[in-house]
């Protein structure tokens, strides 16, 4: 039977991470702050796959973890597990994803209370979306209807930092990008520490939200989020369910290769590598990285980061 090495960070890695902390005081301490998105897996087998997996992106130096939720709370039970494995046993601070609208106010506290108990002291306020297959929210009595009420109760509670979602290109449900600015500013008054946006693939859309932005006095780091497209059919999805542009470059290369997965692979790691060195040269506090779960997404643009590779691999390998 193969054994698999256990994690074992070193000693400056400890220093880091040895006792949770809020993520606002990373953006604070650090120019720029990596974080990596994974989903859980839904069954037992897989989550124990995922966990070598990520074992794995750990040694690629990433500031924190954040965990999602799933439509509906869907897997809410393996988020929290997940949450904290990377929490305890990897010893990296990890965020775990919270959406309300399918929760009533005492379900939620006793959520906060569980990641309390698992050493989790940050959270990613969100209002969810309708349980897969569906287009309605099942509401139950007394739940909070947007992310804004949910932001407001945690901060009200104490003992948790708080991250929320920003959409560059306006949210899905609200094509009027002035308007959808006005309810993040009303998110952010509430308590939120820093916003991570939903991925896109033109920073132009970033740039402009983020300057509109400053212009309004926001003045929480505002994290780009990247993801790698690696199939037009699963992109294409992706952007009419999220709202997102696809670069006409893009859309025909990857349209020129769509039946040679490798190639695709490749187009994506080259748009979103260009798209992190423009966006690093405007002064990003951070990446918020969308890996779906995908070891080849973190080797190929974890070295093109900041502290570099060369810097960062040694102190936290195992």
């Amino acid at each position: 039977m193969s054994r698999h090495r256990k994690h074992q960070p070193s000693p400056l890695y400890r220093l880091r991470h040895e006792t949770p902390m809020k993520l606002i005081d990373l953006y604070r301490r650090k120019s720029f702050v990596f974080s990596i998105e994974v989903f859980p897996a839904k069954t037992a087998e897989g989550m124990e796959t995922l966990k070598q997996t990520l074992g794995t992106f750990a040694k690629f130096c990433p500031d924190y973890f954040s965990v999602t939720y799933g439509a509906g709370g869907g897997t809410r039970e393996n988020t929290h597990a997940l949450a904290t494995h990377l929490q305890n046993k990897l010893d990296i601070e990890t965020m775990a994803h919270l959406t309300c609208v399918s929760h009533t106010g005492q379900e939620i506290e006793v959520l906060l209370r569980r990641l309390e108990k698992s050493g989790i002291e940050n959270v990613m306020a969100l209002r969810g979306d309708p349980p897969q297959g569906s287009t309605e929210f099942r509401r139950p009595e007394n739940a909070y209807n947007y992310a804004c009420e949910l932001v407001a109760a945690i901060q009200k509670r104490g003992g948790f930092g708080i991250g929320a979602a920003g959409y560059p290109e306006g949210h899905i449900e609200n094509p009027d990008q002035d308007a959808d600015r006005h309810f993040l500013v009303e998110k952010i008054n509430a308590g939120v520490d820093f916003i991570a946006t939903q991925f896109f693939l033109d920073n132009s859309f970033f740039l402009r939200w983020r300057d509109q932005l400053a212009a309004d006095g926001v003045s929480v780091p505002l994290v780009p989020g990247l993801l790698v497209p690696t199939s037009l059919k699963q992109l294409t999805r992706m952007a009419d369910f999220c709202g997102i542009s696809i670069p006409n470059k893009l859309r025909i290369q990857l349209e020129t290769h769509h039946t040679d997965p490798e190639a695709m692979k490749q187009i994506g790691l080259e748009h979103t590598s260009c798209q992190l060195e423009n966006l690093l040269r405007e002064g990003i506090p951070g990446i918020h990285l969308y890996a779906l779960n995908k070891l080849a997404t973190v080797q190929h643009l974890a070295p093109l980061l900041p502290y570099s590779s060369k810097n960062l691999l040694a102190p936290c390998a195992a």
